[in-house]
């Protein structure tokens, strides 16, 4: 079977680099006040972010054109304004003739972190995300990395597709390098998918710089590798553990197959039975071997049913931990509140005070200078019966 998948994908030609792409520096990423006031997919790169595209679209065309004379691009992008203006930028270091086509994909987008975004509320709820897990933590009116994760899956489905059906009309005998203007988050999500990387190694994951990239390679043996263009250092500053570099090395002049069918097609979910079963339970077709999904076993089916509940009891768990952080930090709140409304009352009771006594003395004021008037008046009168007048 896996001969017969190699004969049917060995004419397809594979793309020789898939390079990643984080879009230039942000005014979101300069200042998070930008994000309470424009919607995230309208936030611009700042000067600065237009300097790194440009930069960067100059060391990506010197690593693709190599020593190879004919070598052409695809570029797909993400739709948001960022990373339109970085592939803009990209784009002037690279000929027409070279450009076979630019999409812009919506499933590469930024993860969606909610809408107008409220700085302190952001700070709080970034930080309950920490506690929580990166990947699983879904924002509030937003996403988690893990629906980043279903729709990338889905855009590799489609890129598979145009390789198969050579919609890209790329020449055999050319070089095709696959360039993706995206996002940080998305990146990781992307190699966490393309690897099979699980939860644990994603959470270790760092992002990208504005602008870095990230060169997946071909190997001599058919399969894409980090290690054939990147450094063990430079993989380290991402957050790839040991076992992740050596597995990247490995990939590098691994000789299996067959890698198409692995990595592209491999990603995919078949309706397929399971050894005897007809149930049509969606099954992963990376490995060509007969899986069971326990429909007919009574204990797996008991041990899958404990393994759902046991999932079911930590995501409860750590929801009721993120409330009770939330109730917990609510009550300090409202204690800082109470002090604080006691302390204005006691000021007010203070001005209360300083008021009434003000007015007391305003009015003893007031009825001294009566006084006063009526005296001035008796005494102008009895001058006046003395002979007194003002010309005197």
């Amino acid at each position: 079977m896996i001969s017969h998948q190699q004969h049917h994908h060995s004419h397809k030609p594979l793309p020789k680099r898939i390079i990643l792409v984080r879009h230039g520096e942000s005014a979101g990423n300069l200042d998070g006040t930008a994000y309470t006031t424009t919607p995230d997919h309208q936030i611009p790169l700042t000067p600065q972010g237009l300097v790194q595209a440009k930069q960067a679209g100059e060391r990506i065309r010197q690593i693709v054109s190599g020593l190879s004379r004919d070598w052409k691009v695809y570029f797909y992008v993400s739709p948001y304004e960022r990373t339109r203006s970085t592939l803009s930028e990209i784009g002037r270091s690279f000929s027409k003739k070279r450009v076979i086509g630019v999409r812009e994909e919506c499933r590469i987008r930024e993860q969606d972190f909610g809408n107008f975004q409220v700085e302190e509320r952001m700070k709080v709820v970034k930080e309950t995300r920490l506690r929580f897990g990166r990947f699983f933590y879904r924002f509030p009116e937003g996403e988690s990395a893990a629906d980043v994760y279903d729709r990338v899956s889905s855009f590799l489905e489609s890129l598979w597709r145009d390789i198969d059906m050579n919609r890209l009309h790329n020449e055999p005998s050319s070089d095709l390098n696959f360039i993706i203007v995206t996002h940080g988050l998305t990146s990781r999500v992307f190699l966490m998918k393309w690897f099979k990387w699980t939860v644990e190694q994603f959470e270790g994951l760092n992002n990208l710089g504005n602008c870095e990239f990230q060169v997946m390679q071909l190997g001599n043996g058919g399969e894409y590798s980090l290690a054939i263009h990147h450094t063990e250092e430079e993989m380290i500053k991402w957050g790839l553990s040991h076992e992740m570099i050596a597995d990247q090395k490995w990939r590098a002049h691994a000789h299996r197959g067959p890698p198409l069918y692995w990595h592209f097609k491999g990603s995919s979910r078949a309706q397929t039975s399971c050894g005897s079963c007809d149930c049509g339970c969606d099954l992963d077709t990376t490995f060509s071997i007969t899986l069971d999904c326990g429909d007919h076993d009574p204990d797996m089916k008991e041990e899958m049913k404990k393994g759902r509940l046991a999932l079911l009891a930590e995501e409860l768990r750590l929801q009721k931990n993120v409330t009770d952080d939330r109730l917990e930090r609510t009550k300090e709140l409202t204690t800082e509140v109470r002090k604080a409304s006691s302390q204005y009352r006691k000021e007010v009771e203070k001005c209360s005070v300083g008021i009434e006594t003000c007015e007391e003395a305003r009015e003893k004021a007031e009825a001294a200078l009566v006084d006063e008037l009526k005296l001035s008046a008796l005494w102008e009168e009895r001058a006046r019966e003395l002979g007194w007048s003002h010309g005197i």
